[in-house]
C-alpha cells in the first residue's frame, strides 16, 4: 500500500513546505477543493494564496493515519491533528483527504477536509 508515500505527502502541507508556491502547484491538483476545519469552501487558488500568505507554520501534530484505497489510482487519508496556536489555543481537528495519482505529475491531493474533533484527540496526545 501507499501510507507512507502518501503521510509523507500529506504531512508535507503540515511544515515549512506548505509555504512553497512552486510545490502546492505541484502536489494540489487542479481541481483541488478543501472544507475547511471552520467550514469554508476553498479551491486551489484560494488555499495556495492563504498558505503562501501564513508567517509562520502552525505546530500540527498528525497522528491516527489510516489508508483506504478507492481504486489503483485513488486513494482516502483519514487521520488526527492537533494545532496549536501562538496565544497558546488548542485545535483538534479530524482530516481526511483524497489523493489521486495522475499521469506525469505523481500523486496529488484532489479533496481535503478537516472538521472540529469534539472526541478528546488533544488529551490523547497529551496537549
Amino acid at each position: 500500500m501507499h501510507l507512507n508515500e502518501i503521510k509523507d505527502l500529506e504531512c508535507s502541507l503540515h511544515d515549512a513546505k506548505r509555504a512553497n508556491r512552486l510545490w502546492l502547484e505541484k502536489i494540489l491538483h487542479p481541481d483541488f477543493m478543501e472544507i475547511t476545519r471552520s467550514g469554508i469552501l476553498t479551491n486551489r487558488q484560494e488555499t495556495i494564496a492563504a498558505l503562501t500568505a501564513e508567517a509562520a507554520a502552525p505546530q500540527i501534530v498528525a497522528s491516527d493515519f489510516n489508508l483506504q484505497p478507492v481504486n489503483a489510482g485513488c486513494v482516502i487519508l483519514t487521520y488526527k491533528t492537533v494545532v496549536r496556536s501562538g496565544a497558546g489555543n488548542v485545535c483538534a481537528a479530524l482530516r481526511s483527504s483524497c489523493w489521486t495519482l495522475t499521469e506525469g505529475t505523481g500523486w496529488q491531493l484532489l479533496f481535503h477536509q478537516g472538521t472540529p474533533d469534539t472526541t478528546g484527540n488533544r488529551n490523547r496526545l497529551g496537549l
